[in-house]
């Protein structure tokens, strides 16, 4: 899955939503200017309901459209964030525990905070998934030549390679429930934002007002 792919989709889809909010403003501002001088130059401003009217209505167009960003940014936002650090803390774990495997030691792994935008969060995420997943093929590797190595040499480690299997299993389930996780949440935004695009575009309340 390309994240950076699901990013831009987003974005796109929010980018419609501020096209709209910015046509909305924009009309808001004129028809105040309008009140403003038919009010100074005629004294009408009481004679003007449907004019008040309309301006109301468009500012409370604006509030929903600024809610709705605010409520999608910070969603997006936090949960990407809570996955970015659980999968940090996996990462640390797993390279804590193989120190002896050369991966661990030849990238850093990425930290994500509440400063960063969605595409910083989400590039952190794909970086150390593929870490992760980079470090359970070399650990699959390492645990098979170890046992490879005790049984040659006459080792009485029998039950040793099912318990590395195990343990390896343990680190791999985690991993691909965290990637699902994330795969699930970007897969949803994309589809909620385009419905949230469709249903703007479509709006002929908008055109009314506009």
């Amino acid at each position: 899955m390309n994240y950076n792919d699901c990013i831009n989709k987003i974005e796109n889809n929010m980018n419609i939503l501020n096209e709209c909010h910015d046509k909305l403003l924009n009309k808001a501002n004129e028809i105040k200017v309008k009140i403003d001088m038919l009010n100074k130059k005629m004294n009408i401003s009481d004679t003007m309901p449907l004019l008040t009217f309309q301006n109301r209505i468009i500012h409370n167009e604006l509030f929903y459209l600024n809610n709705m960003k605010s409520i999608i940014n910070q969603n997006l936002n936090n949960t990407m964030l809570s996955s970015s650090e659980t999968i940090t803390l996996m990462t640390l774990s797993v390279t804590s525990m193989y120190k002896n495997i050369i991966a661990c030691e030849s990238k850093p792994v990425k930290i994500s905070n509440k400063k960063d935008n969605i595409i910083k969060i989400v590039g952190d995420i794909k970086f150390n998934l593929d870490f992760l997943e980079g470090l359970i093929s070399e650990i699959k590797q390492h645990n098979k030549t170890l046992y490879g190595t005790l049984m040659t040499n006459k080792f009485h480690c029998e039950t040793l390679d099912m318990n590395m299997d195990v343990k390896c299993g343990h680190i791999e389930l985690e991993y691909k429930k965290n990637k699902n996780d994330v795969d699930t949440t970007l897969n949803y935004f994309v589809t909620y934002t385009e419905k949230m695009a469709e249903q703007i575009q479509n709006m002929t309340l908008h055109n009314f007002l506009l």
